[in-house]
């Protein structure tokens, strides 16, 4: 038109590959924007996090009893949680401690993971509470929501 030529496009295996490769990278560009468009925002940390991240595939209903029955139950969760932090907080003290002494360290590591079982299984008691307040199909949905692959 203006006498501008393209060069590279008068070859035409030059012009298939130029547009074999706009193809990919366009290809490329849109599994990049679905995945972020598709991720779920992260919830809150800690237990309220997880207490989040079960509750959102449930019925509303059920959401909000799930929720009511954890947080009538986080004052026990917490003390224990409370007392796993502070046996944490020793046995790293001990560790660093000089001279080291190895049975002291064994003895706060043992403290540690009795206090760690102690806590897991205030919140498992806890969540067993909020599960049996679930109807039947918000059991199924939770079960279902906890067997997806990538659920966290």
């Amino acid at each position: 038109m203006f006498g501008l030529t393209y060069p590279i496009l008068r070859d035409p295996l030059r012009t298939r590959v130029l547009w074999l490769s706009l193809a990919g990278n366009l290809f490329a560009a849109t599994l990049i924007g679905t995945h972020l468009a598709t991720r779920h925002a992260p919830g809150p940390p800690g237990l309220d996090g997880v207490v989040e991240r079960m509750a959102r595939d449930l019925p509303a209903t059920d959401a909000a009893i799930f929720r009511v029955t954890l947080a009538h139950e986080r004052p026990w969760y917490d003390l224990a949680r409370r007392r796993m932090d502070e046996s944490r907080e020793a046995l790293s003290k001990a560790i660093a401690q000089q001279p080291y002494d190895e049975a002291a360290v064994r003895a706060l590591m043992q403290e540690w993971q009795a206090r760690w079982i102690e806590t897991s299984s205030r919140f498992g008691d806890s969540l067993l509470s909020a599960i049996g307040t679930l109807s039947p199909d918000g059991r199924v949905r939770l079960a279902e929501a906890a067997l997806r692959p990538g659920r966290r």
